[in-house]
């Protein structure tokens, strides 16, 4: 089963693909210290991981990460990263001394020296460069991700955080960001030396730019209560937190056996879903669900919207978004969007992908390069709303602006209901409530 690359994020391949040049270039440095050099020693030992054939010398299609203990841990670290998501599964709290983030970075230091690199087949373009004159490094995305881990870290679950660190999450340069120590008003930054700033006014000041930083989301599942929906990247820790609530066993040994015998799956098995979404067999959905005692349809919901996001989302919005579009070469043009249950109970304005041009080509976020857009003003009831635009999907657009507060208080949407967006300069636009029932509310 296989997630289609369409919808992956462009970031994460880049991850991806490092990790796996990393372990091939590693790889190929046993075999040439240890064996003859063949390649037979190194196919061996990734063999051994994976339990299918590789070639180290190979495409590097063919590794499968979730098989690694370091390819285990990227999507934690990728989410944390760059989608603000502090997810179950590594122990965030003990940060730097965890096992997993540590390992993690050791196999980056390891894999930087320049015996690793050369040892691969051709110049990986990241870690240590031997010249005639010098020894270059060569910074690289993974590293860049751990920065980008450490800084916000420091934000969540220190007291203080460096000047320095508030530079990698802005995405500012530094002297922008020390300029701002000398500002006055919201705009300031404040700090007692200069160098550390506390966490809770690093936040402040962060949340006040307009550089796309995002307060961190904490994700657990040791309540209860379920999440309303979850990520392609918390399926796996999500069964395993449930797996582990009611079948947990303090031996090591027998860990987790009575849930692998309700499967009729194997301990390996059991594992691998825990592990990776991708070994989760969507014809299991009901019996997974049964077994970790949550609503068989819900779950099978989030594990096809996960494994199949467009498909799932022609199923669950497509049939349900009517639009009529009146074309109008004159400032009034508008479109009618009618309003999903989803759509109200999370603030969303889902607006099929068709109309994109009726909104400003620059107002779209560049996904490749991680960029909001431009901006656009959004006039509703007595608000106003600057947000810029996402491609959600193939078939849906959305402000990045939530409006959950307007539709669940305010007019107090229904599905069926709807929200007319009114052009009303090139980069301003009124929203009008068009209830199912009533006249147009403003």
């Amino acid at each position: 089963m296989k997630k289609k690359t369409s919808t992956a994020d462009k970031k994460l391949l880049v991850l991806q693909k490092e990790l796996s040049e990393r372990i091939f270039h590693f790889t190929s440095f046993i075999d040439i210290s240890l064996g003859d050099g063949s390649a037979k020693a190194g196919n061996k030992l990734l063999e051994s991981i994976q339990n299918s054939p590789i070639d180290i010398w190979g495409d590097l299609k063919n590794i499968n990460l979730s098989r690694y203990h370091v390819g285990r841990a990227l999507p934690f670290f990728y989410e944390y990263a760059y989608h603000a998501r502090c997810i179950e599964g590594i122990d965030w709290v003990d940060w730097d001394l965890d096992y997993i983030d540590a390992i993690f970075r050791e196999f980056l230091e390891i894999t930087d020296t320049y015996g690793i690199v050369s040892a691969g087949n051709g110049d990986p373009g990241w870690g240590m460069l031997k010249t005639m004159a010098q020894d270059i490094y060569r910074k690289s995305p993974l590293w860049e991700m751990m920065e980008l881990c450490d800084a916000r870290h420091r934000l969540d679950f220190d007291d203080e955080i460096l000047i320095d660190e508030i530079v990698i999450l802005s995405g500012m340069n530094e002297k922008s960001v020390k300029n701002a120590l000398n500002l006055e008003g919201e705009n300031k930054l404040i700090s007692e030396d200069g160098v550390w700033v506390k966490s809770t006014e690093a936040l402040r000041w962060l949340q006040s730019r307009k550089t796309g930083f995002i307060k961190t989301t904490f994700v657990s599942f040791e309540t209860d209560r379920l999440p309303e929906k979850l990520s392609y990247m918390e399926i796996s820790p999500f069964i395993k937190s449930r797996v582990e609530k009611f079948y947990g066993d303090a031996c090591e040994e027998f860990r987790f056996d009575q849930a692998a015998k309700l499967l009729n799956y194997t301990r390996d098995q059991l594992w691998g879903i825990t592990e990776d979404v991708e070994k989760i067999s969507v014809k299991d959905t009901h019996r997974i669900a049964n077994v970790i005692k949550v609503d068989p349809a819900w779950f099978t919901e989030q594990v096809f919207s996960a494994l199949f996001p467009e498909q799932m989302e022609l199923i669950l919005y497509k049939n349900r978004i009517e639009y009529k579009y009146l074309p109008d070469s004159q400032e009034q043009a508008h479109i009618d969007i009618v309003l999903t249950e989803k759509g109200i109970k999370n603030g969303y304005i889902d607006i099929p992908e068709k109309f994109s041009d009726f909104f400003p080509k620059d107002s779209f976020a560049d996904r490749s390069k991680d960029e909001q857009g431009k901006l656009i003003e959004l006039r509703f009831g007595k608000e106003v709303r600057n947000t810029d635009m996402c491609v959600k999907s193939s078939i849906t657009i959305s402000p990045r602006a939530r409006f959950g507060s307007y539709l669940n208080k305010v007019v107090n949407a229904k599905p069926g209901d709807k929200i007319r967006f009114i052009r009303i300069e090139e980069r301003i636009y009124e929203l009008k409530f068009l209830s199912s029932i009533n006249e147009p509310i403003s």
